[in-house]
């Protein structure tokens, strides 16, 4: 059975290390009770030359793409495949983050721009000019996925490993403090449909989160698909998650699951 490696910090009021965040001390604790062996490291390089391929890397997506390339692995999912479509509500397009930027029309109407590279940087609404800063590299033009904004009051993440819906966690008070996203709810019925559609596409992951959201005159739509291996929990069970990361892992490695059970 493979290992766990765990990304931790030293805390020096405690004067241990612990797990860098959150989500970390919730796959440590799901794993823990899984019977899986835990070590823990400060810097990827650290363990870079021990992790096999049988191994799971708790990190950051930068660290965690590190040790897929390092055996010839390039994780991808798309955020909205194209048999998702009619879940949308709204058109979505790639441009490139240059042509945004220089063309007024592009930046001052309010589109929802997000890279297509990983955390290149955060997508956002961009209605003005000010709302570019930080969207740029003057080394890279970056692709993007641009969409019309829709007027969203509650979102959730859906947990998805095996084809089984796990769990539905609320996030969008995360997002936005001011929401009042305990006054809406999804339809069931037309995450069911998703769950469908999702089950019947062949490139599906092994694991990912759904998310979705329903926007101020009550429609269920899909915001995107999320990949598993790096992922927040947002309240998931602990042992959840922890086979939820691990079936990921072990689909993009092709090693056996372990915890699949």
């Amino acid at each position: 059975m493979g290992k766990i490696y765990l990304k931790t910090k030293h805390d020096n009021g405690m004067g241990i290390d612990i797990p860098h965040n959150w989500n970390f001390a919730n796959a440590m604790y799901g794993f823990c009770e899984l019977g899986a062996e835990i070590i823990p490291y400060h810097l990827i390089d650290d363990i870079y030359e021990k992790v096999m391929r049988e191994d799971i890397v708790i990190d950051y997506i930068d660290q965690c793409n590190c040790i897929f390339r390092k055996f010839g692995v390039k994780p991808s999912i798309p955020d909205y495949p194209d048999s998702f479509a009619p879940f949308l509500g709204r058109r979505v397009w790639r441009d490139t983050i240059n042509s945004i930027s220089s063309n007024e029309e592009k930046w001052s109407a309010g589109y929802f721009v997000k890279p297509i590279r990983d955390k290149a940087f955060t997508g956002k609404v961009i209605s003005s000019i000010g709302d570019l800063v930080g969207c740029g590299n003057y080394s890279e033009d970056y692709e993007v996925l641009v969409s019309e904004p829709i007027d969203i009051a509650a979102e959730w993440r859906c947990f998805i490993t095996y084809d089984e819906l796990v769990d539905v966690r609320p996030y969008g008070m995360l997002i936005n403090s001011e929401r009042k996203s305990y006054l809406y709810q999804y339809d069931p019925d037309i995450l069911m449909k998703m769950m469908k559609v999702f089950n019947e596409w062949e490139e599906r992951p092994a694991a990912c989160s759904m998310d979705i959201c329903v926007t101020k005159d009550g429609r269920t739509l899909l915001v995107e698909l999320n990949d598993a291996y790096s992922l927040g929990c947002y309240g998931l069970p602990s042992v959840s998650y922890a086979k939820l990361i691990s079936a990921r892992w072990s689909q993009l490695l092709d090693v056996k699951d372990e915890y699949k059970f």
